[in-house]
């Protein structure tokens, strides 16, 4: 029942919202829009201390981050290396207070693809590729459950933005985490993601609502805020609330001007899911 409910968290993913700023300057800027969260990619690069500091200044969680670097784990050749930056990112997880790590199945290829779904002959090919996915997973997954720490695995869209990403909808994620069996690894449904590569966006979340850890938000086409595009964020966003999903909605977006504007209308649209409450604030 909707008294049931915990409340949608506001996430804001520095990387993409605040693209070009500084690093610092961003986490400011997601404090001074009263945002609860904060979420990035890749953590090499970064002064990680500062930016951790700066987030426990502002009192701000820091919901996500990216295994970095990613390792293609597609093969079974590569254990060792992924392992190896299993580890390296758990540990600074664990230093700055993340609690989730996204997990990409290699290196993500950039660029649009043939605008069709994936050829079915090459479904045998895929399907071993899966495999050696939730071999590494399982390796993988003690590692996450010392560290307290949720290894999110995130299926990317191949006809706009991934062309050549191996893991494209929520069904293949989510059957290779039922093999995985581990409550350390989690999906991360991403619904400008699956809009565009599968659609059925609460048929497929609800579906799989017991695997999801994270949610993110974009609107098709554009990878804009949601209200631009062909996405009701309202209706699919309630509807996840309400099959069972706790915890953080990402804004990994591009705003289509101010991003102050973007978050506070995405924000809105979670506030108005959550019965039109608030979720978690800052103190």
């Amino acid at each position: 029942m909707e008294s049931n409910c915990s409340p949608l968290i506001p996430c804001v993913c520095i990387d993409l919202v605040y693209q070009g700023w500084d690093t610092l300057k961003a986490i400011d800027a997601v404090a001074a829009a009263g945002m609860p969260a904060i979420e990035f990619w890749g953590w090499r690069g970064k002064d990680i201390d500062a930016v951790a500091e700066r987030a426990r200044r502002h009192h701000l969680q820091i919901a996500a981050m990216s295994l970095d670097p990613a390792i293609r784990i597609l093969d079974g050749d590569a254990d060792a290396e992924f392992l190896r930056s299993i580890t390296e990112s758990l540990t600074v997880a664990r230093r700055i207070g993340c609690r989730r790590l996204v997990v990409h199945v290699q290196p993500v290829p950039m660029g649009a693809g043939p605008s069709r779904l994936p050829d079915p002959s090459r479904e045998q090919v895929l399907r071993l590729q899966r495999r050696a996915i939730a071999a590494a997973l399982k390796k993988a997954a003690p590692l996450a459950e010392a560290a307290g720490v949720v290894l999110m695995l995130e299926p990317l869209n191949i006809l706009v933005d991934h062309n050549g990403y191996c893991l494209s909808c929520s069904g293949d994620g989510a059957e290779v985490l039922r093999d995985v069996g581990s409550a350390a690894v989690k999906l991360l449904f991403d619904i400008y993601h699956m809009q565009i590569g599968e659609g059925n966006l609460i048929g497929n979340i609800t579906a799989n609502v017991d695997l999801l850890a994270h949610l993110h938000v974009a609107d098709v086409p554009g990878r804009h805020e949601p209200g631009t595009g062909e996405i009701n964020f309202l209706n699919v966003l309630t509807a996840a609330r309400s099959a069972g999903y706790e915890g953080c909605v990402g804004m990994e977006m591009i705003p289509t001007a101010d991003p102050l504007a973007a978050i506070r209308s995405t924000a809105r649209i979670i506030e108005l899911a959550n019965g039109g409450k608030a979720g978690p604030t800052r103190p």
